[in-house]
């Protein structure tokens, strides 16, 4: 079988398959619905900074080291988050991890409590639809 290789495939990880994004608060707790992890996961607030992960959004500054276990760089461009159709104001696009990129986006503050639809934009390609981010003033 052939497989079409492409240079972006932007997804987001999400928890147990979705539809919530795998995020957290700045202090490293779980972002979600109180129903996601009961007492573990909150939701985000309008104006705060939160981390998302991420894959598949291509080379970075410092290029990546085959086999290594140790990634790092950033994109050279920051990729546009929308939440719930509103730009987010995105502070930091890297490689944490081997296929793992963090963003550190801040929530736009003038959106209502509820599930938020999140994307994210890069050089031409989107991160799949569906993913869901749970803000609570």
């Amino acid at each position: 079988m052939n497989v079409q290789s492409q240079p972006f495939a932007p997804s987001f990880f999400v928890f147990n398959g979705g539809p919530y994004v795998t995020a957290e608060h700045a202090d490293g707790s779980f972002l979600g619905p109180t129903t996601l992890y009961p007492k573990l996961t909150t939701p985000a607030k309008p104006g705060e900074t939160v981390l998302l992960f991420a894959n598949g959004f291509g080379q970075t500054t410092v290029p990546v080291v085959s086999g290594s276990s140790a990634q790092s760089g950033t994109l050279p461009t920051m990729p546009v988050v929308k939440i719930g159709g509103v730009t987010a104001t995105v502070l930091f696009t890297g490689l944490t991890f081997p296929g793992e990129f963090q963003m550190n986006v801040t929530v736009p503050a003038s959106l209502a409590d509820g599930d938020h639809p999140i994307t994210a934009t890069y050089n031409g390609a989107t991160t799949q639809a569906g993913v869901l981010i749970t803000i609570a003033k």
